[in-house]
């Protein structure tokens, strides 16, 4: 198979690793994989280069795309395209048409179609309206949905009329065999009797960080929390950690191409997400075996952590009910390490991977 992955960019986020362990692990499996994207940029750029070729679309302007996409599909002589996100899948099907080539086009989901998720502005309403619509339009031209999550399945059976047989449930390529690494006795370390907590995301509205320090201002000291990513949202969040005085408590950290490293060192990881499709940082932890609060966000949480077997949810946008689910889960004892490592192995790459060879390879 000749297959080639549209994205807009490929920044530190979750689409993107995960997009880029399914393109790896395809590629051993003997097929060509290509990534073209509207701009080639972001963080893991030249990771993606490192496995396959690269292809920008729409350098000299967004008008670019549909001509140079139509051209690389006949060029390469693809088989497959494989897109996320609404606009970009709209922007491929314009290009297939354009192609006149008969193609396989998969499209991914990654989150729920929630008015939560947009921004409260009116050009927040707006791009929320046009993302629907224009996901109504790619998921009746595709050829299968691929939904991350039951949750993001429901919800599109719910609010698109699709035959119920076109949307299929692909848990993420999160982990492989070289993160399963069971928790030795933690090390010494200064000021141990300290809980070092981490949260991770792209600093954006929808991921909830504003919660996250509103109820870290009702923990009773001592804590630490160390929040990685990078976004838009930053000034914003810096100076709200001002407002609350928390300048000597939490702390900004940028990206990290180490959250394994990260999330092992942690003692307690929080999510706070206002909406969610599956939260790869969430299962990155459950393999680190750390505590964990999560907002029961629309969607991924409860299904990850099965109703909170695995961690503490809490109700969503509601920074009182975080601070005490925090607060409740500092005074527990982790659970064993063992069958939270083992429950996190249903996220592995060959278990993803080998779902997608069976969407691909259906006629």
């Amino acid at each position: 198979m000749r297959i080639i992955f549209v994205l807009p960019h490929i920044v530190v986020g979750g689409v993107d690793r995960v997009t880029l362990r399914l393109v790896s692990e395809l590629q051993k499996r003997g097929h060509q994989c290509f990534f073209a994207l509207r701009r080639s940029c972001g963080g893991l750029l030249n990771e993606a280069q490192k496995l396959c070729p690269v292809y920008e679309l729409a350098k000299e302007g967004l008008h670019h795309f549909v001509p140079n996409l139509a051209k690389l599909i006949n060029s390469l002589k693809a088989t497959h395209i494989i897109t996320a996100f609404a606009d970009i899948g709209f922007l491929t099907y314009l290009s297939i048409l354009c192609s006149r080539k008969k193609i396989i086009w998969i499209h991914g989901v990654h989150g729920a179609h929630n008015l939560i998720t947009a921004k409260p502005t009116l050009i927040g309403h707006i791009r929320f309206k046009l993302d629907k619509f224009l996901s109504k339009i790619v998921y009746a031209k595709c050829k299968k949905i691929i939904a991350v999550s039951n949750g993001v399945k429901i919800d599109i059976l719910e609010k698109f009329n699709c035959p119920e047989n076109k949307v299929v449930t692909i848990y993420n390529p999160v982990l492989d065999p070289t993160q399963f690494i069971l928790k030795s006795q933690p090390e010494k370390k200064l000021n141990a009797n300290i809980p070092i907590i981490v949260a991770m995301g792209r600093l954006t509205r929808v991921k909830g960080f504003d919660i996250l320090i509103k109820a870290m201002k009702i923990i009773p000291q001592p804590w630490m929390l160390y929040i990685w990513g990078e976004g838009e949202e930053k000034e914003h969040l810096q100076n709200l950690i001002k407002e609350c005085k928390l300048e000597e408590n939490i702390f900004l950290k940028g990206n990290t191409n180490q959250p394994f490293k990260v999330l092992r060192e942690a003692d307690i990881f929080v999510l706070s997400s206002r909406s969610e499709g599956l939260p790869t940082v969430l299962i990155e932890a459950l393999c680190c075996q750390c505590k964990i609060v999560a907002t029961n966000c629309p969607h991924g949480p409860a299904e990850i952590l099965e109703d909170g077997l695995w961690g503490y949810l809490v109700e969503n946008q509601n920074p009182k009910a975080l601070a005490k689910g925090i607060i409740e889960i500092m005074k527990k004892e982790p659970v064993s390490a063992e069958l939270i490592f083992n429950r996190s192995q249903i996220f592995t790459v060959k278990t993803a991977t080998d779902k997608w060879e069976d969407i691909l390879n259906e006629k």
